[in-house]
């Protein structure tokens, strides 16, 4: 199995990027959160941006240590690797997951209360 190495660092600089938009999202939200007098929901965005670093974390450990291996493993060692490999990108599915339900729910309260 060959691993493309650089377009995989283009995807964990791309969730990077949306990491760090999602933490000045929540920086901005807390800040007009002061306008309507209303706190507590933009902690839901910075909670969902920390899950993403460790998104990211769990797939460059995947790529560096799974993926380089199943590239030179042999036969009889496939199956566990390839075994390990799925569940740590299942963990990484989940933790992508809890981010945007984080940010949805965030997103989801500011705005009911903007509506009103």
């Amino acid at each position: 199995m060959k691993v493309n190495v650089p377009f995989e660092l283009l995807f964990g600089i791309g969730i990077l990027l949306l990491t760090f938009s999602v933490f000045v999202y929540g920086l901005i939200i807390k800040r007009l959160l002061s306008l309507i007098e209303r706190k507590g929901v933009w902690v839901l965005p910075i909670i969902g941006s920390i899950f993403l670093l460790c998104s990211t974390a769990i797939h460059f450990y995947r790529i560096f240590f799974y993926e380089v291996g199943l590239s030179k493993a042999d036969p009889a060692e496939l199956f566990p690797l390839i075994k390990g490999m799925l569940s740590v990108s299942s963990m990484e599915a989940f933790s992508l997951l809890g981010a945007t339900l984080l940010t949805l729910i965030g997103i989801t309260i500011y705005y009911r209360w903007i509506s009103r």
